[in-house]
């Protein structure tokens, strides 16, 4: 991938990823770029997402979707894109690989 391809286009690709590539984006990711994401993003991959969050950062991002609920919906939208920007990153350091429409999630050493 070079440096300007973009492999994610829409953020509802995200429900293509498997727990393990859901659980890298979602440490890489700033709680509140998570909190700003998950309140604009599908219930259905915010739940996923949030399934693979340790407990205490779980906890922490929902008390950030609660306090920022009415910021408005171009910082939402931002906060999306920057999620695309970082799962593609992931994938550019091999941490999340793409194979047809899914993407897995590949094992530290």
């Amino acid at each position: 991938m070079s440096g300007s391809e973009q492999i994610l286009e829409k953020i509802e690709q995200l429900s293509y990823f498997d727990n393990l590539a859901l659980y890298y984006l979602c440490n890489e990711t700033p709680p509140q770029t998570l909190a700003l994401a998950f309140l604009e993003m599908d219930k259905k991959i915010c739940g996923s997402m949030l399934g693979v969050l340790e407990v205490k950062r779980r906890k922490y991002v929902h008390e950030l979707m609660a306090i920022q609920q009415n910021v408005p919906l171009e910082d939402k939208k931002a906060a999306i894109d920057g999620l695309l920007l970082i799962a593609d990153g992931l994938i550019s350091r091999d941490l999340i690989r793409k194979k047809g429409q899914f993407f897995f999630g590949d094992k530290k050493d």
